[in-house]
């Protein structure tokens, strides 16, 4: 319904109009309002208002058409509404504007929001036929060709070297934005009374550059193919379509993919639910994975999923779509090689089925700490029915320990693991585990386990560790060892039989162990140590007696000391006490410049040993700085050895406050005998 509202007299006659449309095809409306002005009006100039139109899905407002006596024409709307989208501020110049009972038409226009295109419009008024082309150049060309009155009407959009950026202002702002490309192909649309019902695109992406304001999503030199078809019959809609990356660079904090990706899919959409019955993802130098899906747009909610692959390559994989989320983790340097095939089912808010296949997989972390191979493994986890999964491995490496071969069987069921008993060789010996128990509580993994380490030979231990030549073994039984709130956490003692003495560590809880910076703390004993056999080993020069070594409060961040307290003793009890003329010298470089013996070095140089009474020294880090302590001393003195016998020997220390750095700087320097102490 048109009704005019005001009409001024003057050289210029406005007419204002208020629209209410109920349909969807508005094309040609503005012209054949023109017609109905009497002829006389048209050796002026003349302007139209029209207050708005709307329609379902379409709106316009504040329209307002200028009608020049030389032939041109002004249209303008200050704001244009479609899907979820607002346009403000539109003007289009008409160098030349046909207006007659059988057509419409704008011949040289000028768009000023798409600048540098050329407009070319005609609308043919009782076939209801629409031509609209934007030309410009380098072959710049968008062409809309429409037929409103044939059933069913259809619309073709034919693109040639169009410039992606033209689109920007139909994007989100705050999302990624094209910078450069073209778009090549053609879109068509058939449509009825109810509206559309047939949909086809057929596109050539070319040279592609998008970014947003962050730098956290870009591309670059993107070519590629897009096709797609859609088809509705009542309210269900059947589409399909192919997507075809050939070319090009994608950044998508934190992934980083190159292109060959590919994606084939087909499905229905009904009732703001889209659904892909059968799709195919290509995944470069990975494999094929086939999926299926029923996704909520409304709600943006999966509520029924699947994917599965065959034979898929881990290393790829794991590379380009898994390490990028573990950059804050242990496994940011992981590699991972072999094959996998994979079935992931979704429903009902939750994963209801995971099932893995490995065949021949490798884990090796690039630092050197850990390293699996030879795994082979069949995990059907359900999460409502029980299950078992057999995991099987060739060799393994800790810490550059390494490890036998192992067959496991763990107990399945929803989010509740159980292992009852594992055997994992260790050298000569093994590491029992039994009891092994893996849960979720309150939305946290957990675990706990109890293990027995029996007797490993300390010579084979220190060979394959690159440690000097040790004696002795090494075992241990704990009782129990447990995960929970990123703590690990060892109850017991872990016992060590090394020097012809005990050395025996407990309350060992380790903090953040997947992280980038975990934390160690615990205490170590060790007791009636030989110092003959500790001096030889580490090329020290030679002591005789026994010793016992305390470190309480242990803390390690990242594997490196940031607080300790530590200290050497004498041990209780009669036995031969010597110290070598070496041995002294390197004790006292130790203490550094201020450091030194009690006797004249004239009278030292004649003896190759000396009798001592004790020896002492201890060191408590805070800060990076160590709190020297000796055998007894006060202020900044302290005895280190003190003499004994005949002859003897006293070596002192004259500073408390040694820099940490500097003094693993003067014990490097000693065990590479690159510095004589000096003797007074």
């Amino acid at each position: 319904m048109i009704e005019p509202d005001t009409i001024m007299p003057d050289n210029t006659t406005n007419h204002f109009f208020r629209i209410r449309i109920p349909g969807q095809l508005l094309t040609g409306l503005l012209g054949l309002c023109l017609l109905f002005l009497p002829g006389s009006l048209w050796a002026l100039q003349v302007t139209l208002n029209i207050a708005d139109v709307a329609a379902p899905g379409f709106s316009a407002r504040g329209i307002k058409a200028v009608l020049a006596q030389n032939g041109s024409a002004e249209f303008s709307i200050a704001e244009l509404g479609f899907a979820d989208r607002t346009l403000h501020g539109l003007h289009l110049h008409c160098a030349e504007f046909l207006l007659s009972t059988e057509q419409i038409g704008c011949l040289n226009g000028k768009l000023d929001s798409l600048p540098g295109l050329s407009v070319f419009l005609n609308y043919r008024v009782k076939p209801q036929r629409l031509e609209l082309r934007l030309t410009g150049k380098k072959d710049e060309s968008w062409q809309l060709n429409a037929d409103l009155r044939a059933q069913p009407w259809h619309a073709s959009v034919r693109l040639r070297n169009a410039r992606i950026i033209r689109l920007s202002g139909l994007l989100p702002p705050d999302g990624p934005l094209p910078s450069q490309g073209g778009l090549n192909g053609t879109l068509a649309i058939k449509g009825d009374q109810q509206g559309v019902r047939q949909f086809n695109a057929d596109l050539q992406l070319d040279d592609w550059a998008v970014s947003d304001a962050s730098g956290l999503h870009a591309a670059e030199k993107i070519h590629g193919k897009l096709q797609a078809q859609a088809t509705r019959t009542g309210r269900i809609w059947d589409w399909s379509g192919t997507i075809d990356w050939q070319d090009g660079e994608l950044f998508w904090q934190p992934l980083y993919l190159r292109a060959g990706h590919a994606l084939q899919a087909s499905g229905k959409w009904q009732d703001g639910q889209i659904q892909a019955t059968q799709a195919v993802a290509t995944l470069p130098d990975v494999g094929q994975v086939k999926l299926s899906a029923l996704w909520d747009i409304s709600n943006s909610k999966l509520l029924d999923g699947r994917l599965s692959g065959k034979q898929l390559s881990l290393a790829a994989g794991f590379a380009n779509y898994a390490r990028p989320f573990l950059e804050n983790t242990a496994l940011a340097k992981t590699e991972l090689k072999g094959h996998a095939d994979l079935e992931w089912r979704y429903r009902k808010n939750a994963t209801e089925a995971l099932l893995f296949k490995l065949r021949n997989v490798s884990v090796a972390d690039a630092e050197g700490r850990f390293s699996l191979n030879g795994i082979n493994a069949d995990i059907p986890w359900h999460a409502r029915a029980r299950s078992v999964a057999q995991v099987s491995f060739a060799d393994s490496e800790l810490m550059k320990l390494p490890l036998g071969a192992s067959k496991l069987k763990i107990q399945m069921q929803g989010k509740d693991f159980v292992m009852p008993a594992a055997s994992l060789p260790v050298l000569d010996g093994k590491l029992e585990i039994t009891d092994f128990h893996l849960h979720q509580k309150d939305g946290n993994w957990q675990w706990n386990f109890s293990n027995t380490l029996t007797p490993i030979s300390m010579d084979k231990l220190s060979a394959v560790l690159y440690w000097p030549q040790m004696h002795g073994t090494l075992s241990g039984y704990v009782p129990r060892v447990s995960y929970q709130d990123k703590l690990i956490r060892a109850d017991g003692t872990l016992l060590f039989r090394v020097f012809d003495g005990t050395a025996e560590v407990d309350h060992l809880e380790l903090y953040d162990p997947f992280g980038r910076a975990p934390r160690l703390s615990g205490n170590l004993d060790m007791r009636d140590l030989d110092l003959d056999l500790l001096t030889n080993t580490f090329s020290f020069g030679n002591i005789q007696g026994r010793i016992d070594l305390s470190v309480g409060n242990l803390e390690l961040v990242n594997w490196r000391p940031a607080r300790f307290d530590a200290r050497v003793a004498s041990s209780p009890g009669k036995y031969r006490k010597r110290i070598s003329q070496k041995a002294v010298e390197n004790i006292t470089a130790l203490g550094g410049s201020g450091a030194g013996a009690a006797l004249q070095r004239s009278f030292l140089r004649i003896f190759e040993s000396f009798g001592y009474e004790r020896i002492g020294l201890g060191c408590e880090l805070h800060n990076e700085i160590c709190t020297m302590s000796g055998v007894d001393g006060e202020g900044e003195i302290y005895t280190i050895v003190q003499g004994g016998g005949i002859p003897a020997i006293t070596v002192m220390g004259y500073n408390r406050k040694v820099d940490w750095t500097e003094l693993l700087s003067r014990l490097e320097r000693v065990m590479q005998e690159n510095m004589q102490a000096v003797v007074k």
